[in-house]
């Protein structure tokens, strides 16, 4: 199982993971040399981690992709304790080094990171990894057990307690959390359509608002990202807080430009092989669907930043009117941009859709709106 499971997500004798860890050394060393110093306190770091790592982890296990790789091998005669020990290795080192990686980068080149945090780092990501693995496995029968695991995964980076009692209490949590895995089988990670599925059938109608509705269905079948996306407005919503709190000026733009990190409509093309191929054959396929298609994104970056500002504005935040402003214009230039790069750039060489909603690519528009965002806030 790690052998077989290893050869698809970490590559050939890990060449991916290794290329991915040795980049992520690179960008560290060369942001580090900036000299900029970001304040970051545990409970933002710890909540950072979990999120992240945790998102990621999901969508890896409910991969469509991975599933074609993994179907039929959960039904082969295996040892379960061992196999699924095996599973949750080869998804954690993939994670930990294709995604995880980078935000480590970013993390030692812009905060203080001491021996306490890099374990409070590593604890974070195993109890992520874990939870992750138990929430995924108890969904498809016990739900109410993964919005369980999920609360008590916030609940414990919002209230960890200071000094090493942190490390003990997330030490305690993996333990309790990684036990809870021996009480799960390989067959609850199964990843396949319901058996005896038919498709409603609809007549054709009048082809308007086509886009829209692919859209429509599209975020229907893709829940997860939903829910995620709905998840990085909160988040978001409590780093810009923080970093208020901390003096930080622009922490109100900061957050709207970290919700562009994942949007899950961003990849929409690049997620459906069968839709890229049959773009390239369409005659002005800018003018028929990317322009329309830019639109769409305008109004769903428009939607995702205004409930930000809301939130950010009831949790007590200050939003000035420069970032109301600020708002579509954000929302016009990620439309924009992630519509020019879905044309001419699509995401090809992707094995998992986790590959999609983290790619380098998807950093680029942030980083850009974080810029903006500062250069406003000290205006």
């Amino acid at each position: 199982m790690f052998k077989m499971l290893s050869r698809k997500l970490l590559g050939e004798k890990y060449r991916s993971s290794l290329q991915n860890v040795l980049i992520s050394v690179f960008v560290a060393y060369g942001l580090y040399s900036l000299d900029k110093q970001i304040p970051l306190s545990k409970k933002v770091l710890v909540l950072t981690i979990i999120v992240y790592s945790g998102t990621l982890i999901i969508q890896a296990l409910g991969s469509a992709d991975n599933a074609k790789v993994l179907h039929g091998l959960f039904a082969m005669p295996c040892n379960e304790r061992r196999t699924l020990g095996e599973y949750t290795l080869v998804i954690g080192l993939y994670v930990l080094t294709s995604k995880v990686s980078l935000l480590a980068a970013l993390l030692f080149a812009f905060t203080k990171m001491t021996v306490y945090s890099c374990a409070l780092l590593l604890l974070a990501f195993l109890l992520a990894l874990f939870g992750g693995m138990a929430t995924f496995g108890h969904f498809k029968k016990r739900p109410y057990i993964s919005v369980l695991y999920v609360a008590a995964g916030i609940a414990m980076a919002f209230f960890l307690p200071d000094g090493k009692a942190a490390v003990i209490a997330l030490t305690a949590a993996d333990v309790i959390f990684g036990g809870t895995l021996f009480f799960l089988r390989m067959e609850d990670f199964r990843v396949c359509p319901t058996a005896g599925r038919r498709r409603k059938t609809v007549a054709a109608k009048k082809p308007t608002f086509l886009i829209l509705r692919y859209l429509w269905r599209y975020m229907l079948e893709k829940k997860a990202y939903i829910f995620s996306t709905l998840f990085i407005i909160g988040f978001a919503v409590f780093f810009s807080r923080n970093a208020e709190n901390m003096g930080l000026k622009i922490a109100c733009g900061m957050g709207m430009a970290a919700i562009s990190i994942n949007s899950p409509v961003s990849t929409m093309v690049s997620a459906n092989r069968g839709l890229d191929r049959k773009l390239d054959a369409l005659p002005s396929k800018t003018e028929r669907f990317f322009i329309p298609f830019g639109g769409v994104l305008f109004c769903f970056y428009l939607l995702c930043f205004g409930l930000f500002l809301t939130a950010f504005h009831v949790a007590g935040g200050n939003v000035g009117i420069r970032y109301l402003v600020l708002a579509p214009v954000f929302a016009a230039e990620g439309a924009l941009f992630t519509s020019f790069l879905e044309n001419r750039y699509p995401i090809k060489n992707w094995k998992t859709e986790a590959d999609l909603t983290h790619n380098p690519r998807k950093y680029i528009l942030p980083i850009a709106l974080m810029a903006e965002a500062a250069i406003v806030g000290f205006i």
